[in-house]
């Protein structure tokens, strides 16, 4: 009996053998099969994962450039607007000294005017004590005096 244990123990390890071999050939094929595809998978994950990245970076690429764009007009209009305004204040500016320039004259001319007429006062109350002291000297006539 030993011996027919022993062969039907060796018979059923061989048949546990061809039997585990064709499945652990398909588990094989199979992990085979599931490795391919996991790598085609990830293959096409990093594909679509750099493609959106490049559009991203497009993206990106056009905005900025659409930034810059409005930044350079900006600084175009900003830089108009103060050439502008410089040029109006100097303009005021311009104005401000042609009037003050005329209100100097006119002050001047008035100081002169003023300063005739002192000295025609002046000569006028010269040629009034010249009469008054001709007056009083002829006659004994003083006007300004009461008595």
């Amino acid at each position: 009996m030993n011996q027919l244990e022993g062969s039907a123990s060796h018979d059923l390890d061989a048949i546990r053998h061809i039997l585990l071999s064709g499945d652990v050939g398909r588990l094989e094929e199979k992990m085979t099969n599931g490795l391919g595809a996991a790598a085609a998978q990830l293959a096409d994950a990093e594909r679509r994962a750099a493609e959106q990245m490049e559009e991203v970076s497009h993206r990106i690429t056009a905005v900025h450039e659409e930034m810059s764009r409005r930044q350079q007009e900006h600084t175009e209009r900003v830089t108009q607007l103060l050439e502008q305004m410089v040029s109006q204040l100097g303009r005021r500016v311009d104005t401000l000294v042609t009037e003050t320039r005329a209100a100097l004259d006119d002050v001047k001319q008035r100081v002169v005017e003023v300063e005739r007429r002192k000295l025609n006062v002046a000569d006028f109350s010269g040629t009034l004590s010249t009469l008054g002291q001709r007056f009083s000297g002829d006659n004994g006539y003083d006007p300004f005096h009461t008595g």
